[in-house]
Order: C-alpha cells, then sequence, then structure tokens
C-alpha cells in the first residue's frame, strides 16, 4: 500500500536573526550564519542521548514544551534555523505568543507561500539538552500539515546540527548530540564531504549506474525528513531515464499541498563513500526543465537509515557506517492500492495498478476499505500497512465499500510488481 503523503518539505525564507551562539570558525559563520539561539547541556559530559522511533517514515522524539509532553521530529533537508509547527489545536495549546507573520514554499511569488505564524523566545527540552530562545513557524491549520505528518507537532533542523556533532544510530535508536570538543571517533566508518549546495540543500558526491547502462557522478542531496530511499528527476541535465519496469504513482505532496507525480522503479546502483547498493527502489519525478537550479537526485531516510549516521557541521562532512539493515533487499508494495485513510475508520482507493492483485480482484478507486484481515482498518497506521503489504505470497482479506454502495468481502496474493 502506497501512501500519497511521503514528506518532503522545501523552504524558502530569510529572517533577520540576532541570537547568542557557540563560537564557529569565521569561515563556516560567515557562510551558513550561526546557530539558532542558545543550549544548555543537562549533562556532565558533553553528550546528550536522545531515545528516538521511526513512525510514518521520519525520525520522532519526544520533547517538553510548556510542561507538555510532544512528539517531534528531525529534518535536515534544508538547514533552516527555525523551529517548524503543524498548525493545530495540540501546538495552540503550548501557549505560543504569536508575534509575526511569514511566507513560507518554493518561490518568490505571494500566492506561491504559505503564510503562516511566528513565535520566539521558545524553549524545548529534550532527554539531556534544553533548547532557549528558539524562533518558530506555525503553518495555519488549513494546510493540512498536521495530518501529513501525524504523530507530531514539528520538527528541528539547524538546533540540532548547527550547536552539534549529530550522530544518529539507528542500531540502538539513539541521537547523541556532541558538543564538538568533546567528538572522537573510533569506528569503521568512511568519511564524506557533507556540504552546502547553492539552492539551499545539503549535499554529498555519489555514483549511479541507471538503466540505460550508463555511470554518472554527480552531487546528491540528501533529507533525512523524506521517506522514501531516493528522489530522481527525469527532467534534469543527465536526463536520467525511467526503468522500463515501473509503476506511475502520486509521489508526494509538499508543505504547500502540491503533489509530485511521476513513477516507481528501481535504480541498478548507488554507491556512496564506496559502497555499493543495489537494486534500490527510486521514486521518478516527471516535469519539465526549469531555469531554476536544483538538485537531480535526493537520497532520503529510507537509503540512509541503512547506515549509522554522524554529521559534522564544523568540519563539513558526514560519517556513514552500515548498519544492522544494511544488506536487507528493497521491496515496494505488492497489493497494487494506494490509500488514504479517511475520517471514519477507513481507508479510501485513491489509485489501483494495473496487472496488480488489487486490479485483478476489481477493487476501484473510490472504495472504502473497513476491514483488513478480519480487523478494523482503523487498527492499522500507514506504516503497518506498508510492512503488511510487503510481503510476497502473503494472502490479504479485505472488507469494503464498493463506491456503488456494495459491500464486498475479497482477498488479494501479494506479488512483487517491480
Amino acid at each position: 500500500m502506497k501512501s500519497l503523503f511521503n514528506r518532503t518539505i522545501f523552504l524558502s525564507m530569510i529572517i533577520g536573526i540576532i541570537l547568542v551562539a557557540p563560537v564557529l570558525s569565521e569561515d563556516t559563520e560567515s557562510k551558513l550564519g550561526p546557530p539558532p539561539g542558545k543550549y544548555k547541556m543537562l549533562t556532565d559530559n558533553g553528550r546528550a542521548e536522545i531515545p528516538f522511533t521511526i513512525f510514518g517514515g521520519d525520525i520522532h522524539f519526544r520533547a517538553e514544551i510548556n510542561g507538555r509532553e510532544v512528539y517531534m521530529l528531525l529534518d535536515d533537508g534544508y538547514m533552516w534555523d527555525q523551529l517548524l509547527f503543524w498548525g493545530s489545536p495540540e501546538v495552540d495549546s503550548l501557549g505560543f505568543d504569536y508575534d509575526g507573520e511569514i511566507g513560507i514554499g518554493g518561490g518568490n511569488e505571494d500566492e506561491n507561500l504559505l503564510k503562516s505564524k511566528t513565535a520566539s523566545g521558545i524553549t524545548v527540552t529534550l532527554p539531556d539538552v534544553e533548547f532557549s530562545q528558539q524562533i518558530a513557524i506555525i503553518t495555519p491549520y488549513s494546510s493540512g500539515n498536521s495530518s501529513m505528518w501525524s504523530g507530531s507537532v514539528g520538527q528541528f533542523s539547524a538546533s540540532f546540527f548547527k550547536h552539534f556533532i549529530v550522530d544518529i544510530n539507528f542500531d540502538k535508536k539513539i541521537i547523541t548530540l556532541i558538543k564538538p570538543d568533546k567528538f572522537e571517533y573510533s569506528g569503521s566508518g568512511v568519511s564524506i564531504p557533507w556540504t552546502p549546495s547553492e539552492f539551499g540543500t545539503w549535499k554529498i558526491p555519489g555514483t549511479l549506474n541507471l538503466a540505460d547502462g550508463r555511470k554518472v557522478s554527480l552531487d546528491i542531496a540528501m533529507d533525512l525528513g523524506y521517506n522514501t530511499q531516493l528522489e530522481i528527476k527525469t527532467f534534469g541535465e543527465t536526463k536520467i531515464p525511467v526503468p522500463e519496469k515501473s509503476l506511475p504513482e502520486a509521489l508526494g505532496m509538499n508543505i504547500l499541498g502540491q503533489v509530485t507525480t511521476g513513477y516507481v522503479g528501481r535504480l541498478p546502483q548507488i554507491k556512496i563513500g564506496g559502497y555499493e547498493i543495489n537494486e534500490v527502489i527510486a521514486d521518478y519525478v516527471s516535469g519539465e526543465p526549469s531555469e531554476e537550479k536544483t538538485y537531480e537526485v535526493m537520497i532520503g531516510l529510507g537509503l540512509l537509515s541503512r547506515f549509522n549516521l554522524i554529521f559534522d557541521f564544523y568540519g563539513q562532512k558526514m560519517l556513514i557506517e552500515p548498519n544492522k539493515s544494511f544488506g536487507d533487499p528493497f521491496e515496494y508494495d505488492m497489493s497494487g492500492l494506494v490509500m488514504r485513510k479517511g475520517k471514519n475508520d477507513y481507508y479510501t482507493v485513491r489509485q489501483v495498478h494495473e496487472n496488480s492483485p488489487a486490479s485483478e480482484a476489481d477493487i476501484k478507486i473510490g472504495d472504502k476499505i473497513y476491514k483488513i484481515n478480519g480487523k478494523p482498518a482503523s487498527e492499522f497506521d500507514h506504516s503497518k500497512l506498508d510492512s503488511l503489504f510487503l510481503l510476497e505470497g502473503k494472502t490479504i482479506s479485505l472488507h469494503l465499500l464498493m463506491d456503488g454502495g456494495e459491500e464486498k468481502e475479497l482477498s488479494i496474493v501479494l506479488r512483487r510488481l517491480i
């Protein structure tokens, strides 16, 4: 089952901020700006350990704001200095004093920007560390961001990466924030450049083996907030082709609610830091060439999480070390269904792929699924369904209300589609 909500954020904003910050090298600070706000380490060893989970394809961790426990996520696609919150009653209950407005999104025209509120002087407490004097952006209710990123109230970016060396261990599910002067590395990983690009993302070098037999080396944007493996723009300078065996898809939705379309297929190989990863499931984005320069390939959490990662903002490098999941095969939905969770404890079918178990069972767009394997659909979030529909040969029973009003029970047997 493929959810419509792959989470990719495109933020373009200019905000003047003068805040107290730790000392950076003059070169780094002049290029990238000082860290936002202040922090206080609550341990004596210069390290803060923050447990996390993977929920809905994102890194989630607990935090406390104004005496309330909330969940936030981590995103490094763009190194923006503000906290970002999804407008909702839960966020309103945190008691922020809204002090301004700002437009965020991709583009410079007013109609392309999402008008959002701002707040300042925010304190967020995490295990072992407290952040203060933080500035936040709060999107409006109408954006629907709170449902797109369900399970969290907002996200961190620069407050982590500009203050600390950030160690993300996916085997142990621990983020460790380390004061730069306390950092020592004794692992067996590889160091690769992690540098800002001219269009706002952070990039690493990589090599792709393409479906047409070409081998190309290029800078790859990276984003911990993007929950699939790879996004490839087919209209870039390299003209990366869509694999012959692929599926048309609505690939995701950005913070403005704009849907990205294209195909899902397998990339024969990507090589990062000397490590080769084969037969990777990738999103191939359709579109027209643009005069605005942007990335051609972006690597997301679905692939990055196969490494334990250390981000060094100060040294502009990243250490990567394969973890326990490195050699696992890449799989994709084997049902042929694209669904969206409804408001009344059901999933609505939004797309049915041709020549799939779902199409052969005559499931149609608009059908509503109330039970899955005899259990209410409300018991399955997108993460559980994604995992369930990756099991080749498994029989899945579905209870549907057809678009015409007829109730129906049927079974599908999962098989690989790409």
